[in-house]
Formats: structure tokens, C-alpha cells, sequence
């Protein structure tokens, strides 16, 4: 999960070079590589969350989502980057999202 300014093709293409070129540098690649699969087309696998203007705002509802696949062990993120939220657990709980 990451919040892009870029368009979501040209951010799905920087995924797809990477993983042609066998290059780490990208957690999405390094997932494929790691577990012998295959890339596939970008409206399979990225979807829009929610449109966003950058700021505190956007950085909230990323740690949130960030969160929640994390509680479902469903995340790419470094694990340095998660962190116990009682809100957000609160949320998860409360209204079962």
C-alpha cells in the first residue's frame, strides 16, 4: 500500500520493470521473486483506496490502512513501519472493517 502523486499506470509500470529486470528494490517485486510468481496485469492486482489531496490527512488513512491489512497479516511493509494503534484497533473492532 503507498500513496502515489504519480498516475497508477506509470507507478504499476515501475513495478513491471523492476520485475523484469530482477531488481529488489520494490517490496511488491521482492514478494513475487521471494514466492516464485508471476506478475499479473495491474487491474488485478492494484485497486484505488480512496482519492486524497498529499498531507496529514493522506498520511492518516495510509497508517490506517497500513494497520489493518498488518492485523490481518496481509501487509508488504516493513514490519519497522507498523505500530500498535489503539484507535485504529478500536475502529477494526467496533465496525468490523
Amino acid at each position: 500500500m503507498v500513496q502515489t502523486g504519480r498516475d497508477l499506470e506509470t507507478r504499476f509500470n515501475e513495478h513491471k520493470r523492476s520485475f523484469i529486470h530482477n531488481n529488489h528494490t520494490s517490496k511488491y517485486v521482492l514478494h513475487l521473486l521471494e514466492h516464485s510468481r508471476t506478475l499479473a496485469s495491474m487491474h488485478d492486482v492494484m485497486q484505488v483506496l480512496q482519492f486524497q489531496r498529499k498531507g496529514i490527512h493522506l498520511d492518516t488513512i495510509e497508517r490506517f490502512h497500513i494497520h489493518r491489512e498488518a492485523a490481518n497479516i496481509n501487509h508488504l511493509n516493513d514490519d519497522h513501519t507498523l505500530s500498535t494503534n489503539r484507535i485504529f484497533n478500536s475502529i477494526l473492532r467496533d465496525f468490523q472493517i
